[in-house]
């Protein structure tokens, strides 16, 4: 008999324009005959869950909508959870995508089950793609229900319970100890990220016609000349650049294969470029969301039992960077709370649970990279100035005190969190270092005891002091970059927002080990991260 194996599993990942707005880029098969067919009446944007509409006629709480127009790249599907007669339409998860006013809203065959009714739009990837790196175990974040039991008085129940009510539904989920690839998990617990690439001598222009929202797919140039299909184009500088693939160029208008990120004012600067290109991460105050998707396939290879399970609306909560002597820089998703959840087996023919059971869905094709990982070997640790060869781990560790909040609406859903909220932001670092040869100690010695005993005071207040860790991989000039303080901020200094880190503890362990060591813990107020790789587009 068949069973689900854990080789069989695929895990990808993708980011989220608007909180919970994941990315499934589908249409259905027919417009149903006499049900709803209507278009938007206003702009809708990433992350919304109530869509403007010019009629809600022959609409209905379950039926699923197309929302966007056949033949383009933005189509997708979601269910009508709540109807305001004339004015809107409710659904049962965020939209991923920017819509114009005027775009098709309509009802369709799709049902139950019925996956075949669906299919990706003309050219069009499905992007829940990517893949954090080499990963052996997760914790699906699968909804814990709060099942509460009432004891009434005066019934026949006595000591037992007499019914039980629904509680709160909370999702949390963990992805462990996965050898990093590349830079793509460190920018959710930390911000965003802003990709440049070097410049090809292709095309060149700036962005046109207004305002190029986040979620779009398409967007016009000055002038297209130079760009065709398989060009990386990146858009915008600074802080907001980001680079796409061209899927396709129509005169001015330029197609790419994954929406942008930020928004691009019309004026700003477009560019072929190619690797290598440089992904610098900073901190955001809000994180970016992000949405998992499981596919497991039974031992039978049957495509029909598969199940796919896709999680929206999180968000990295917790999360270590860590490395030791003989390995390789690895990473983990310690939390990572979500707002809810769809999975595409139903219940039953009924389909009476509308945000849980959900095939508006298809199973992706996760990208597997095929660059080499970054080994402990390969790197190097500075901390105030002084490099150090004999560190055998390190941890750092991030922690965004996330909240889930359970808001007061009349919206047709289930207990699930309204939103996940940001707290305050904690840094820390663990390391072993190797104490180093002995040597005559002298006043201008810099020691790991010296530093712990001046507090990061050098005469003139609290400074602390810089880290930098720098990893490069084999055989290429590709560099994973760490800088504590941000780079931004330059080096450590007095006064507020300005200093760097600072000791806490730095106990020499005398055991039966030699040489001896010292366990480093080590307090910081910000970092951020450059990577320098043949990745293009980051999600």
């Amino acid at each position: 008999m068949a069973v689900y194996r854990n080789d069989q599993v695929d895990f990808s990942f993708a980011a989220e324009v608007g909180a919970g707005g994941y990315f499934a880029p589908l249409k259905a098969s027919d417009k149903a005959s006499g049900e709803m067919d209507t278009t938007t009446d206003a702009i809708v944007l990433p992350g919304a869950t109530i869509i403007p509409v010019a009629a809600t006629t022959n609409s209905s709480v379950g039926d699923y909508v197309q929302i966007g127009t056949t033949g383009t790249d933005s189509t997708e599907v979601r269910k009508i959870t709540a109807i305001d007669s004339g004015v809107s339409i409710r659904v049962n998860a965020p939209v991923g995508f920017y819509h114009a006013s005027g775009e098709s809203v309509q009802e369709n065959t799709y049902s139950a089950g019925a996956i075949t009714a669906l299919a990706l739009d003309t050219n069009t990837m499905d992007h829940m793609r990517f893949t954090p790196g080499v990963w052996e175990s997760i914790e699906l974040p699968d909804p814990a229900m709060e099942i509460e039991p009432r004891y009434f008085l005066g019934t026949e129940s006595r000591r037992n319970f007499y019914a039980a009510y629904k509680g709160q539904q909370s999702f949390s989920g963990t992805l462990s100890n996965f050898e990093l690839l590349n830079g793509y998990p460190l920018r959710f617990p930390l911000g965003t990220v802003a990709t440049t690439g070097t410049d090809s001598g292709g095309g060149g222009g700036s962005v046109t016609d207004g305002i190029t929202y986040k979620g779009q797919y398409e967007f016009d140039v000055d002038s297209g000349t130079g760009y065709a299909a398989d060009d990386y184009i990146q858009i915008g500088t600074g802080t907001t650049a980001e680079v796409r693939k061209v899927t396709a160029v129509s005169t001015n208008n330029i197609f790419i294969d994954y929406p942008v990120l930020f928004e691009h004012a019309s004026g700003e600067t477009c560019n072929e470029v190619i690797a290598p290109y440089t992904h610098t991460i900073i901190e955001a105050v809000e994180l970016p969301g992000v949405s998992w998707q499981v596919k497991n396939r039974d031992s039978s290879e049957t495509s029909t039992n598969d199940w796919v399970r896709r999680y929206f609306g999180g968000k990295i909560g917790q999360a270590t960077l860590t490395a030791e002597e003989g390995g390789t820089l690895r990473m983990s998703w310690e939390s990572a709370p979500f707002i809810n959840m769809n999975h595409n087996q139903y219940a039953n023919d009924s389909d009476t649970d509308m945000n849980k059971y959900d095939s508006a869905q298809l199973a992706t094709t996760v990208e597997f990279p095929t660059s080499e990982p970054y080994y402990f070997s390969q790197g190097s640790i500075t901390m105030f100035g002084e490099e150090f060869a004999r560190i055998t781990n390190f941890t750092i560790n991030i922690n965004n005190n996330l909240e889930p909040r359970y808001f007061i609406r009349n919206d047709g859903s289930e207990r699930t969190p309204s939103e996940i909220f940001e707290g305050r932001r904690e840094y820390s670092m663990t390391a072993s270092v190797v104490l180093p040869d002995s040597i005559a100690a002298t006043s201008t010695t810099s020691t790991l005891f010296k530093e712990l005993l001046s507090e990061g005071d050098y005469g003139s207040g609290m400074t602390g002091f810089d880290i930098d860790l720098v990893f490069t991989r084999t055989a290429t000039t590709d560099t994973f970059t760490i800088n504590i303080p941000a780079a931004a901020d330059g080096a450590s200094g007095t006064g507020g927002n300005n200093q760097g880190a600072f000791i806490r503890s730095a106990n020499t362990s005398v055991s039966t080990e030699n040489p001896v060591s010292t366990e480093v813990d080590i307090l910081f107020r910000n970092m951020s991260a450059v990577i320098v790789d043949s990745e293009p587009v980051y999600p």
